[in-house]
């Protein structure tokens, strides 16, 4: 059986998050402001000079001096920012340059941060390249920017551009910037936006860390890079221990909400990405449940739990659930549907039914795109599926199995067997446990004649209370049905 996993990206350097995030940088970087009127002081000082500048920019590993190099244009109208490895010449490149059709270039140059980088012979030989550079035509509109991590190679950078081009190269006052990075306010808030662009929206404390412990972190970690790469850290060490803790068993767990209002709203407002991955923040704030008052305590370990077993809330509709009802019902389930007057005739189209829900595709584990918007679901439907609401209070074995044999039908899954134990201390078994190419996926299946946002959050944060009590992650004693 495979394991569900939490392939956590989060990226601490620039190179690899640009690879991660492509087209989707604006949602992440958080503007540097005092770096950023920094550049807008260069760049004044260079249209009335008519030529271009050099940028020391001294700042610790990790402060994200590549980032914001990298994302000046993000925050500043027609820039374009140029890096060349350290394998390249510098004199060679510049002398290749020809003029920049935008207003601001920003050519920077990799892998020289520290002094054992370069020789002192090759940094005097870059700096008159430069400054040859700086006063052609070529170089008028560029930065010719050298992010430092030591203190020793800034200083000899200045003191070589001071003696070679002056203020004419440097401009007037110290010729090294100190970059800073973003606040230490700010490192919790870039976590969050990263984590939730590249990892269907999870946040920390979805991922299982609370708002004190990545409070603590922040004030442990002295650049952003070292705090992302201490959440990491703890993000993967959350993982081991519940993967220690589930040692009979893990599974997928989606519940399947079945209602006669057709309750797709509600679920959209509990859930985020494109897998209706439950979002255990927004479940907490809707429902005032006595089970909800204890879950508050350790939020953040509901949120890696929720995670860790891909739990998602699923919509069936009125109409497929009453086709497939109907076509698979057990001659048990028939004889009782005609005595609560349901017509019980096979629908010829119940799988194309079944196989247009959410449902099912989850079970690929493709992206679910949008809603198809069917029509307004008669009366005499509404009247059906609330008697088969009614069977279903009192026998919704029969109901899931006849919704099981659809899925068995569409090829879906290859196995399914009914209120089956999981771990230990859980107050209810599973309703349908479905065995698929992705894994086990343990479905709770949520039948009501009506439902909204408060019962559904309430259901599925007693359902991940219940299964991770079994596994001994959650030790409250407390939990509903």
């Amino acid at each position: 059986m495979m394991k569900p996993t939490i392939d956590i990206s989060l990226p601490d350097r620039y190179d690899i998050l640009a690879r991660k995030a492509v087209g989707q940088l604006s949602q992440i970087i958080s503007p540097v402001d005092a770096a950023l009127d920094h550049i807008d002081v260069l760049h004044a000082d260079m249209r009335a000079s008519s030529r271009g500048t050099f940028l020391i920019l001294r700042g610790d590993s990790g402060t994200g001096k590549s980032t914001f190099i990298h994302t000046i244009n993000l925050f500043r109208d027609d820039v374009e920012t140029i890096s060349f490895p350290k394998e390249r010449d510098i004199a060679e490149v510049l002398v290749s340059l020809g003029p920049t059709m935008r207003q601001l270039r920003v050519i920077v140059f990799e892998g020289r941060e520290a002094l054992t980088d370069v020789s002192k012979e090759l940094l005097e030989k870059s700096i008159h390249s430069i400054n040859s550079f700086v006063r052609t035509s070529a170089g008028e509109r560029t930065v010719v920017a050298w992010p430092a991590n030591r203190d020793d190679l800034a200083a000899n950078l200045a003191s070589l551009a001071t003696e070679i081009g002056a203020e004419a190269l440097t401009g007037l006052g110290d010729p090294v910037f100190r970059f800073q990075g973003p606040t230490k306010a700010e490192f919790i808030p870039i976590a969050n936006k990263t984590l939730a662009l590249l990892n269907q929206g999870e946040t920390l404390h979805d991922l299982g860390i609370s708002d004190g412990r990545a409070t603590q972190l922040v004030e442990e970690s002295s650049t952003i890079g070292v705090f992302l790469a201490k959440i990491r850290r703890e993000l993967l060490s959350n993982q081991r221990q519940l993967a220690t803790l589930a040692k009979k068993e893990i599974c997928r767990v989606w519940v399947v909400v079945l209602a006669g209002n057709e309750p797709e709203g509600d679920i959209d407002g509990l859930t985020r990405g494109t897998m209706y991955s439950a979002d255990i923040d927004r479940m907490l704030s809707v429902t005032n449940a006595n089970i909800v008052k204890d879950l508050k305590e350790f939020p953040e370990k509901l949120g890696m739990l929720g995670t860790y077993l891909d739990a998602r809330v699923l919509h069936v509709p009125v109409l497929a659930a009453l086709a497939a009802v109907r076509t698979y019902a057990s001659d048990n389930l028939r004889t009782i549907m005609r005595s609560e007057g349901m017509l019980v005739a096979p629908e010829r189209d119940a799988k194309d039914r079944l196989a247009n829900t959410n449902l099912v595709a989850s079970f690929s584990d493709t992206p679910i795109g949008a809603r198809k918007v069917g029509g307004k679901v008669g009366s005499n439907s509404i009247a059906a599926f609330e008697k088969l609401t009614k069977i279903a209070s009192t026998n919704d074995i029969e109901t899931n199995r006849a919704i099981a044999a659809c899925l068995l039908d569409l090829g879906v899954v290859s196995g399914c067997t009914y209120e089956q134990d999981f771990g230990t201390g859980m107050s209810r078994r599973t309703d349908i446990v479905a065995t698929s190419d992705s894994g086990t996926v343990r479905l709770e299946m949520m039948w009501r004649r009506k439902t909204g946002r408060a019962e559904i959050a309430n259901y599925v944060l007693t359902k991940l209370f219940n299964y991770g009590k079994a596994i001994g992650y959650l030790s409250n004693n407390r939990a509903e049905a």
